[in-house]
């Protein structure tokens, strides 16, 4: 099946005025969320029965549940529930909040805004066909800045953002979405024509014969309506209901400076990379309790100032900037900026701050082909989550070995970690599990007079082995039989799901390294749900 290479977004074609309608509707169906809604045809249809009554929903129902699974798609999309690994849907923060009647406008506006693709829901294995992965855009946020431009007149049409800006795939083609809408609106009938034809064969992804033009704008027609209705709802725009979308130039600065504001507190969320639901669950923070980056006025990554985006960079390789002192930050930027430059940039950058985790780091980490670079990263993340990190300590023995990380916690404690940057898959073979046994552990117990007390494996992709977990705890035994040592193995978007979750819910490092401890239980993990409910002894 060909990927799209067009926004989309999930009918019902409705008012965002609705919204809450329809989350209530889906409570009253679901029994408060606490049935299975994954393969329930029975709470799909119920859900259909519970938007008829509230008058959201033309008086039908289908015969397989299919408009019931189209409403929670829609919510999916705007982040107000997910699905979780037991197929039950999950109210995030913002779906609580706009359920509960609470800043109800201001909450589904801020949701609208920071619609992106990819998020949690495109990305599920459910949604057909899957976007093109070059996709990297926040549509309703792209469309609003494209109408608000004294070169377009201030308007886009239906028949313009069918064409042109549906067909955008990232947050800078700006410049080159408005060059084609000027081209086209200076274009004869004929030219017009062609344009589109041209369009529609090379951006249509559906398996049709005709591939023409009015095809191509009456099958993506209705996405175009949908966005400009829901761009309507924010404020900044005027729809001029199946026409047009446009600004009032008196109303363009304020424009302007409303979503500037968007674009600094709510950048690019790059979460999706660790989990699906760590996506939808930070993605559907509430306005109140979002956290926006630690850049402090530091623009996102589309500003254009050198100076901004090297600081960035210097930054990417620290997971929770908010945690870095006034000191800290100067000795990283010191490494290019001149001392009182990067006194300066230290200053500014702590003036503003807020616990959330760095999108960069996030990009970083998951993507790290460097070997060294991975294991230091690995390292950053566990000193986030509370631990005293040494890197590579020499071992007691006089042996060449050595471990790549080292956990101190509660004066007397330690843990060894091994980070494995295996791009495919990791297996803890019989071999791996005697040589943590036998050399790991017995040489660095004793290490800065503390006991080791468990030991892990985190790798950059899929593992396998969990077995072997027991097997080293096992032998250990043989050398030091006076402790009960565990291991624990698990991915590195688990471990940085794990710190998210801690940042997002503003938990103190003593508690983030209980938690982190509990989990251990020579067990893996491959998701963030499944270690955080063994942290949590769910």
């Amino acid at each position: 099946m060909a990927e799209r290479k067009i926004w989309f977004i999930t009918r019902p074609e409705r008012d965002p005025k609705f919204h809450r309608d329809a989350l209530l509707a889906l409570s009253e169906a679901t029994m408060g969320f606490s049935i299975q809604w994954s393969g329930n045809r029975e709470a799909h249809l119920n859900y259909e029965r519970a938007l008829n009554t509230r008058g959201v929903k033309r008086e039908n129902v289908s015969n397989d549940g299919s408009g019931g699974r189209t409403w929670a798609a829609m919510l999916k999309t705007f982040a107000y529930v997910y699905t979780d690994e037991e197929g039950c849907l999950k109210l995030t923060k913002v779906g609580k909040k706009i359920l509960d009647g609470e800043k109800v406008r201001d909450n589904v506006t801020k949701q609208i805004l920071t619609l992106q693709i990819p998020n949690s829901y495109f990305l599920e294995s459910g949604f057909r066909p899957q976007f093109e992965s070059t996709f990297r855009i926040r549509p309703a946020r792209f469309l609003i800045k494209l109408t608000n431009q004294a070169q377009l007149n201030y308007y886009v049409t239906k028949e313009e953002i069918t064409f042109f800006i549906l067909t955008a795939q990232n947050d800078n083609e700006l410049a080159s979405v408005t060059d084609k809408i000027l081209t086209f609106r200076s274009s004869t009938p004929t030219e017009k024509e062609q344009i589109k034809q041209d369009i529609a064969e090379n951006f249509d992804h559906r398996e049709r014969s005709d591939k023409g033009a009015r095809d191509f704008e009456i099958a993506h027609g209705d996405v175009a309506h949908t966005f400009m209705l829901i761009c309507d709802y924010t404020g900044l725009v005027e729809y001029i209901r199946g026409e047009a979308l446009r600004v009032e130039p008196s109303d363009s600065k304020q424009v302007a400076e409303e979503i500037e504001q968007f674009d600094c507190r709510y950048p690019f969320n790059s979460r999706y990379l660790i989990s699906l639901q760590r996506m939808a669950e930070n993605n559907g923070l509430d306005i109140e309790s979002y956290k926006a980056s630690s850049y402090g006025d530091v623009k996102p990554a589309t500003n254009k100032s050198k100076t901004a985006n090297k600081i960035r960079e210097l930054l990417s390789d620290y997971p929770d900037l908010d945690k870095l002192t006034h000191e800290d930050l100067k000795e990283i930027l010191m490494n290019e900026f001149p001392p009182k430059e990067a006194e300066k940039h230290a200053h500014d950058l702590k003036q503003v701050t807020h616990q959330a985790l760095n999108n960069d780091f996030v990009e970083g980490y998951l993507n790290e082909l460097d070997n060294l670079v991975f294991e230091d990263k690995t390292g950053e993340v566990f000193k986030a989550i509370g631990f005293e990190v040494e890197m590579r300590p020499k071992p007691l023995a006089a042996v060449e070995t050595e471990i790549e990380i080292l956990l101190k916690y509660n004066g007397i404690h330690m843990g060894i970690i091994d980070a494995k940057n295996y791009r495919t898959k990791f297996a803890l073979s019989a071999h791996l599990a005697s040589h943590m046994a036998s050399e790991y552990l017995p040489n660095y117990d004793g290490y800065d007079g503390r006991h080791v007390s468990f030991f892990g494996y985190v790798t950059a992709a899929d593992w396998g082995g969990e077995k072997n977990l027991e097997k080293i705890s096992t032998l250990v035994k043989r050398v030091i039989p006076d402790r009960d040592i565990k291991g624990i193995m698990l991915s590195a978007n688990v471990l940085l799901g794990f710190l998210d979750y801690c940042i997002d819910n503003e938990l103190p490092k003593q508690e983030r390294v209980m938690l982190f401890l509990k989990s251990i239980n020579n067990r893996g993990y491959s998701t963030v749900g499944e270690f955080l409910r063994a942290a949590k002894g769910e």
